[in-house]
């Protein structure tokens, strides 16, 4: 099987990690694979690192200019306004496409599926609130198939190997990640640990993504920053989430992030919004603990409540794993990719 995935969202995303982990997979699977997108270092020393042709979405490819390899099928990962010409130009080929999308859809990205729908052969989406959204607005139930997303669970199961050890040691650990640069958020995280360093002193919190100043003073403004380490952004993830005892997501967005998969394969509990979206990975008090949005007594009443019960913690930890692992195993998601691509090209052969 020869297919191109075609990256349309940021190199961080979830759309990029999934197409790029999977790719990889695939190519080791025995099939042809090439990666379109935006020139980068990071996606030139990936393809490089894995045998994958990289294909680069120069300024005449953006135009709709295209000289592609002679693929079975085309994936598309994410959506962006800018590459409008070329999206339009790929799905006009005769070529199958499947377009993958990991977070909801705005407006104009449901008016641009509604209007090119005869042109998708399958629409994957990883969780069913997002199929939801899809078939609300009126797009197909039969063009959309749910595959959750993938996670390469060897660096995380390591960090589960030493769990037993953490949760004996103290001071406890709260650790909040982010990527997306969004201060409303994280300062509402400082707020809560601030109420909570005024219960519990045996408690060190943490923060990665982007350093920024303004949360630093925001911190020693609240008294707290003693007890608060800023990471910024890291590449031992794995090996800081298996420091960690609680993970809290105080982001709104419905969409379903890496960092809380990567939680929950660390063996980390989390706590996080009830949020559509979220519910559809945490069942609450069975492999997480969902609290109201925006409520910080809420945040801070389910925190305490997990540090003074350790047993209760340690349970939802291995839950949070098991889930992880029943359900992102990277080799079962790609394998799943693999039969539908197969699938969509024998019917379309056939048609």
């Amino acid at each position: 099987m020869k297919l191109i995935k075609f990256l349309n969202s940021n190199e961080s995303s979830m759309e990029s990690y999934n197409a790029l982990n999977s790719a990889s997979l695939l190519k080791a699977m025995g099939h042809s694979v090439y990666i379109m997108s935006a020139k980068s270092h990071y996606l030139n020393d990936f393809c490089n690192k894995n045998k994958i042709t990289f294909v680069d979405m120069d300024f005449s490819i953006k135009l709709g200019f295209l000289k592609l390899p002679e693929v079975d099928i085309i994936e598309i990962y994410g959506y962006n306004l800018h590459n409008y010409l070329l999206l339009k130009k790929l799905i006009s080929m005769n070529t199958p496409v499947i377009l993958n999308i990991y977070s909801f859809p705005d407006n104009k990205f449901i008016e641009f599926i509604r209007d090119n729908i005869n042109n998708f052969s399958k629409i994957i989406v990883p969780f069913e609130s997002i199929k939801d959204e899809l078939v609300f607005n009126d797009i197909d139930d039969d063009k959309i198939f749910v595959n959750n997303p993938l996670l390469l669970l060897s660096r995380w199961e390591s960090a589960k190997q030493i769990k037993p050890a953490i949760f004996l040691k103290r001071p406890y650990r709260v650790i909040t990640v982010y990527r997306k640069q969004n201060l409303d958020n994280i300062k509402f995280f400082l707020s809560v640990a601030k109420k909570i360093l005024s219960l519990n002193q045996n408690i060190n919190f943490s923060i990665i993504g982007l350093k920024n100043d303004a949360l630093r003073e925001y911190a020693r403004e609240l008294g707290i920053s003693h007890k608060v380490d800023m990471l910024g952004w890291r590449e031992d993830i794995p090996e800081i989430m298996a420091m960690s005892h609680i993970y809290v997501r105080t982001d709104k967005s419905p969409d379903v992030s890496r960092s809380l998969i990567e939680a929950m394969a660390s063996s980390v509990v989390c706590v996080v919004p009830q949020i559509k979206g979220i519910s559809d990975v945490i069942i609450s008090d069975y492999n997480g603990v969902i609290v109201e949005p925006e409520n910080e007594k809420s945040y801070v009443k389910s925190i305490i409540s997990l540090i003074n019960e350790p047993i209760r913690m340690q349970n939802l930890s291995n839950m949070a794993y098991n889930y992880a692992k029943a359900n992102f195993s990277s080799n079962i998601v790609v394998r799943v990719e693999e039969i539908l691509c197969k699938d969509v090209i024998m019917e379309n052969s056939i048609i």
